[in-house]
This record gives C-alpha cells, structure tokens and sequence, in this order.
C-alpha cells in the first residue's frame, strides 16, 4: 500500500480485527524472558522446642533466610546448678553477667539464639573428629523475643553458659518463623 508522501498507509479492517484479536489474548503478555520468575516464600512455620539445661546447643531443626522475622515465646525453668536453689532461673536468666558466656552482656542461663551457616568440615588428624568451621551470629532471646535473621543458616537454641554438665530442668519454646 502505498500512498502519497506524508499519509500512512491504512490498515484493512481484517488487519485490525487480527491485531486487536491478539492483543485480548494475551497481548499484555512480556516475552518468557523479561517475565517474573515468582519466588518461593517458605510458609509461616510454628513449632515447640524443649531447651534442657545441660544441652548445650539445640538444634530446632528450622532453616532461616535473610530478612525473616523469627518471634520467641519461652517458659520454664532451669537450675544453673543442680542442688542449688538460689540458681534457678527463667528464660530471663539471673542478675549476674560473667567472662565466660556465650553472649556476655546478657543475664547468666537466659535463653539465648544462633544462627549458624557451616563453611567447611574437616577431620582434625590427632583426634579423628570433625571440625565444622562456620559463620555464627549469638543473640539474646530471653522470655519473649522478635529477631530478623541476618544470612542463611539453621537455627539452634541454648543456655547463656558455657559450663552445662551441672544444670537440670528445660525451657519450652514457641518458634514462629515469617516469610520475608
């Protein structure tokens, strides 16, 4: 078609029906490339961990991501020293902050968090056992706690104290982990 110098030239009425048919069907539609991948959200998660005195560290068995919120409800009670009365504690801990705590300005046997992303496992050669070299974050849960997890890893629950052979009772808690 062909027309005179400035006209455009005109589209038949069948061109038109085409055009306006292929765009109701899915005309909106970007190419496969430029389109946006969704992106899976882990669901809300909610589960109860017991936290033993004498544990150490335990492993909740939840994954974590960057930026998700994780809320802590505890209860219970520990003894810091079995035997001893006076050491017995909620999730809060008791008023005393010594050298030698996994987080050292928190209460001694509060209820404490970690997020660990292991790097690399080795054997050590003298004693044949492995070695994990890791990358840890320590934060302070207490009774009742929201924190926003900082990189990818696993969640463990602990005693703000290093020495745990002597303590008895448990904490329960309430982990509810929220998607990004």
């Amino acid at each position: 078609m062909r027309g005179k110098p400035g006209n455009r030239p005109r589209a038949t009425a069948g061109v038109m029906a085409l055009a306006l048919a292929a765009l109701a069907v899915g005309g909106s539609r970007l190419p496969a490339q430029d389109q946006a991948v969704p992106v899976p959200v882990p669901p809300v998660l909610e589960k109860t961990v017991a936290v033993a005195g004498g544990a150490g560290w335990v492993d909740t068995g939840i994954d974590v991501g960057p930026g998700q919120e994780l809320l802590f409800t505890a209860a219970g009670r520990i003894d810091l020293q079995m035997g001893n009365p006076e050491a017995s504690c909620g999730p809060e801990g008791v008023d005393l902050v010594t050298v030698e705590q996994p987080v050292p300005n928190a209460n001694l046997g509060a209820l404490i968090g970690k997020v660990v992303q292991p790097v690399a496992s080795r054997i050590d050669e003298d004693s044949g056992q492995e070695i994990r070299d890791e990358i840890f974050v320590l934060f302070l849960i207490g009774p009742e706690s929201t924190r926003t997890v900082p990189f990818k890893g696993r969640l463990y629950l602990g005693v703000n104290e290093n020495v745990t052979r002597d303590n008895g009772g448990e904490f329960s808690v309430v982990v509810v982990r929220r998607p990004i």
